[in-house]
């Protein structure tokens, strides 16, 4: 668990930064932080069901395969981790602001659901 205690805090971060960027009506930051919570959990159960680390490139990959294809977790957390990474590249890297408060608000509520599930399924598989 030492390994993988960093990356479940960090997303505990990002996800509370999330929030706050969201109050600033900074939504395209806030949606990137939240993005990243979930992307730093995955890497956590990824790390604690395979004991290695999959390159950046393939984080969602593998947790699709580890925990969505074998029902681990139903489909929707695969739905929305690939729906929050979309964003996240629009939001970082559109010349304009892209996302709206109503997503922003959703895509936090979805990343708060998703950390906090890979955190219980984590402790119950330790």
């Amino acid at each position: 668990m030492e390994r993988i205690d960093p990356l479940f805090n960090k997303a505990q971060k990002y996800l509370r930064s999330s929030a706050l960027l969201l109050e600033m009506e900074d939504f395209d930051s806030s949606v990137s932080r939240a993005y990243f919570a979930m992307f730093y959990s995955a890497q956590a159960a990824l790390m604690h069901n395979g004991g290695g680390l999959p390159t950046r490139q393939s984080i969602r990959g593998a947790f699709r395969d580890r925990y969505i294809e074998t029902g681990v977790l139903p489909q929707h957390a695969g739905r929305v981790l690939q729906e929050a990474a979309d964003l996240q590249e629009m939001a970082d890297y559109a010349h304009d602001f892209a996302i709206d408060r109503f997503t922003a608000e959703r895509i936090l509520q979805e990343a708060e659901a998703f950390v906090n599930s890979l955190e219980r399924v984590v402790v119950h598989y330790a």
